[in-house]
């Protein structure tokens, strides 16, 4: 991540509940040789589950709440108790997230079937998609769905409207006039993929509203600890830690009509160097950047437009100044600009002073001669 999580970002109060009730299934499922209600508590939540069937909604032509789980059940009770165990002790036994980023079992679940664990991969994708948005769960987390959440995650005194991944794009739009809860929303992210972690698909810490470049363009599927060419990684732990303080902005062949920007790494040791590479990887974060700043030309004509060199060289020197906390949850790409100015207020510009003014000649010397010819 780009910035770290506030600290006081919200809960969702329904992923809470419904990561408590798997919990208790699997808990209780180790013991239990049928499927019934008591592998479900006796709350609301479990109740919510319980009622939540095809036998109940004859109008349903999916496997509903309950009809997954016993099929996970079924499963899980043929692999015999020992795996019904083993896999209530790996997700009770991860459920601190900080932990898991720091040293990540990336292997948490290769000791189920493939069966088992796409029947897990199933429930735990319905858990996400469709039953924290059943009323008795709802109305259990406090009457608060998942756009109260995000509204309230998303406020500028707690994290702000701009994505936390990448600080190039707005999470949603605001639109005068519009109610609270029929406001656009942004995508929430599961760090840890639920294709490959489903017994994280509904922990509260697992999932994040980013940016729909960052969720649906970059990251997807990705998993965070392990490089597509199958090479172990480290990630951020978004609520305590963020890239913001290694990156550096740097110019090369700045006497070139085109000079070349690039993001570089500003790395304390390898462990930081190692997340950030991740955090790159992941989010497309070098090639998003250097594609904006493809241009010097056009950065400096549309977000200075100098009336001289003089003014130029002050504008820069504006643009470099520190960007308040403020503005950086308000303001996408502000960051980036940020550190663009400031690399360019620390080299030596007289070489692209003189490009500059020798260009803006040209083209005066340019309309001068068409309005004589005309």
């Amino acid at each position: 991540m780009l910035f770290r999580l506030a600290p006081n970002t919200p809960r969702f109060r329904a992923f809470e509940l419904l990561n408590e009730e798997f919990l208790y299934f699997l808990e209780h499922a180790v013991t239990a040789t049928e499927f019934g209600r008591e592998l479900f508590s006796a709350g609301a939540i479990g109740q919510a589950f319980w009622d939540n069937s095809k036998e109940n909604d004859q109008r349903a032509q999916n496997d509903l709440t309950r009809d997954k789980f016993e099929t996970l059940f079924i499963a899980l009770h043929n692999s015999g108790q020992a795996n019904k165990q083993r896999l209530f002790e790996s997700m009770s036994g991860q459920q601190d997230l900080h932990v898991f980023f720091n040293n990540p079992n990336r292997d948490v679940l290769a000791f189920l079937t493939k069966n088992c664990f796409d029947c897990l991969k199933s429930v735990a994708t319905h858990l996400y998609c469709a039953t924290k948005d059943i009323q008795p769960i709802v109305q259990a987390a406090g009457g608060n769905d998942i756009t109260s959440h995000f509204n309230a995650f998303r406020t500028q005194n707690v994290n702000g409207n701009v994505c936390k991944a990448c600080g190039m794009e707005k999470l949603a739009a605001f639109r005068a006039g519009v109610p609270d809860g029929e406001q656009w929303r942004a995508d929430y992210d599961h760090q840890l993929c639920k294709s490959k972690y489903p017994i994280f698909a509904v922990h509260p810490y697992n999932l994040i509203p980013l940016c729909t470049v960052c969720n649906q363009d970059a990251k997807k599927a990705k998993d965070l600890f392990r490089h597509t060419n199958g090479n172990d990684r480290l990630a951020f732990y978004p609520y305590r830690e963020e890239a913001r303080d290694f990156i550096t902005i740097v110019f090369d062949n700045l006497r070139d009509p085109e000079p070349t920007i690039k993001v570089e790494w500003n790395v304390p040791n390898t462990t930081v160097l190692d997340k950030l590479n991740t955090w790159d990887e992941v989010y497309d974060i070098r090639r998003r950047v250097e594609g904006q700043f493809r241009s010097l030309e056009d950065i400096i004509e549309d977000e200075i437009n100098p009336i001289d060199a003089v003014h130029l060289v002050n504008r820069i020197r504006d643009e470099a100044r520190p960007v308040a906390l403020d503005t950086l949850k308000r303001k996408e790409w502000a960051f980036w600009y940020q550190k663009l100015f400031s690399a360019l207020d620390q080299l030596e510009i007289q070489p692209f002073l003189a490009k500059w003014n020798f260009v803006n000649q040209q083209a005066a010397d340019s309309v001068d001669y068409i309005l004589d010819v005309v």
